[in-house]
């Protein structure tokens, strides 16, 4: 597995939004069992599954400034479910991180982590 990131600035690497009111979303359309965690510097934490069954869709109040980002994607195969995943994390309306693929025969998960830099004006 390996998460793309997506939308970054090439000027700074980072991920510019407006805020204060910032909409986040945690999704998986594959059939593995995916589990989708982004936390923020500030000690902001997202989770997908939230057990609703559903895409995780959340606002948050973040102030003006720089944020350090760290998302995480694990794809399980535990024989009841399929192998494929198709994860897609936005902030603000705008994907900044993907990972799509199919958990490799004879193993059980896999998982990858990225760190990127959110900057909200």
């Amino acid at each position: 597995m390996q998460i793309e990131l997506k939308n970054l600035d090439t000027v700074e690497g980072a991920l510019t939004v407006k805020g204060p009111q910032v909409e986040v979303t945690l999704g998986d359309a594959g059939q593995a069992n995916v589990t989708i965690a982004l936390s923020l510097s500030d000690g902001t934490h997202f989770f997908y599954p939230d057990g609703s069954g559903k895409v995780l869709n959340a606002t948050t109040t973040l102030p003006p400034g720089d944020y350090d980002c760290v998302v995480v994607v694990n794809a399980m195969h535990l024989d009841v479910f399929g192998t494929t995943y198709r994860s897609k994390v936005t902030i603000g309306g705008i994907t900044v991180a993907t990972a799509q693929g199919s958990v490799a025969a004879g193993q059980k998960s896999e998982q990858d982590f990225q760190i990127f830099r959110l900057i909200v004006r």
